[in-house]
């Protein structure tokens, strides 16, 4: 059981749920005040076995009540419907491929990242020696993926062997 899937059934476990309408609440039945992570995406903090808190990510949670294990699958996303990261009501969160996710996202956001590919590299890697994290690149670079900063990066660093 990978790290995402234990802190989802943990959170399943421990009696949190998200109502049809996107609403997470605790076992008391209390809204939960939710954070969103640099990507977009709800989330409450959980601890898994008395370590520190964890993301628990909303449209995972959502995704979980409806469709079960499935969503642990590999190469299965949870997907939103209407490429809103903040709308989980129950009948926007589906599963997919990540093409079917990225086709989610509508047409017009598509054409522009698609058009602005090109980051610049070179200030990327001289924040990064200058002792930038990777979230605080995502930030200044306006990247949605740690993945990408870290292709950046890794692309740089074979490229001086």
């Amino acid at each position: 059981m990978n790290k995402q899937e234990e802190i989802i059934r943990l959170s399943k476990e421990k009696g949190y749920y998200v109502d049809k309408d996107g609403v997470t609440f605790n076992s008391k039945n209390e809204k939960l005040s939710l954070s969103k992570n640099s990507a977009g995406y709800l989330s409450f903090n959980i601890r898994l076995n008395d370590s520190k808190p964890t993301r628990s990510f909303i449209h995972r949670l959502q995704g979980f009540q409806k469709f079960g294990d499935i969503i642990f699958l590999e190469g299965v996303v949870v997907r939103h419907l209407n490429g809103d990261s903040t709308d989980n009501k129950y009948d926007n969160i589906a599963i997919g491929s990540h093409s079917d996710n990225m086709m989610d996202i509508p047409k017009e956001k598509r054409i522009i990242r698609a058009s602005n590919p090109i980051h610049d590299h070179e200030a990327i890697l001289k924040d990064r020696k200058n002792g930038y994290t990777y979230k605080e690149l995502m930030e200044k670079y306006s990247i949605s993926s740690k993945g990408t900063i870290s292709f950046i990066i890794n692309k740089a660093l074979k490229n001086k062997e």
